[in-house]
């Protein structure tokens, strides 16, 4: 008897998982690509301090509501079907401790609907589930900061607060969205 219950038990977790998850994308809907036009002439830059910069876009079904993207080799958490920390990738690990200047020549990204989950796994860490988002209408918020790095790149002087502009768009899209950063 109890072992049926268990059966029925199982049985039930395992149609219940396959139900609430039935109706989230396995693989992506298709891709758009995002690119913030930056004035001419405009100097723009970033402080990456252990690897990590600035987040210069911003993706969400709505304004203010934006999804988590994969938070990279140095952003903490590690993928829940492994529990294993990915490791450093193509020296990505070499800043640690240490801030540097970037000059930013570009803002773009091709989003295929993908962002992540958070979780837990093993002794409680922090770890992430890759998704994809349905089809539809999104907003973008794509940024930057004016400023300049020194002769030798280790610094980055701002030069004014982080300028930002939002659009929408349609996920899968068309090839190329351009945003300005400044409305003339």
């Amino acid at each position: 008897m109890w072992r049926n219950r268990i059966l029925v038990t199982a049985a039930l977790a395992v149609s219940t998982l396959a139900a609430c998850s039935s109706n989230q994308p396995t693989t992506s809907p298709g891709t758009v690509t995002l690119r913030l036009l930056v004035p001419q002439g405009q100097e723009l830059c970033d402080i990456v301090y252990n690897c990590q910069g600035p987040t210069h876009v911003f993706i969400g079904k709505e304004s203010g509501d934006w999804l988590p993207f994969n938070p990279g080799p140095c952003g903490g958490g590690v993928p829940c079907s492994t529990c294993l920390p990915p490791g450093c990738a193509a020296g990505a690990c070499q800043f640690i401790g240490v801030a540097v200047g970037q000059p930013v020549t570009s803002v773009q990204i091709t989003w295929d609907g993908s962002y992540v989950d958070w979780a837990t796994c093993g002794s409680g860490a922090a770890c992430y589930i890759p998704r994809f988002e349905r089809p539809g209408r999104y907003v973008a918020r794509l940024c930057a900061t004016p400023g300049a790095t020194d002769a030798g790149g280790a610094t980055c002087t701002q030069t004014g607060p982080e300028e930002c502009v939002e659009t929408t768009f349609e996920l899968p899209g068309p090839t190329l969205v351009e945003v300005p950063l400044r409305q003339n």
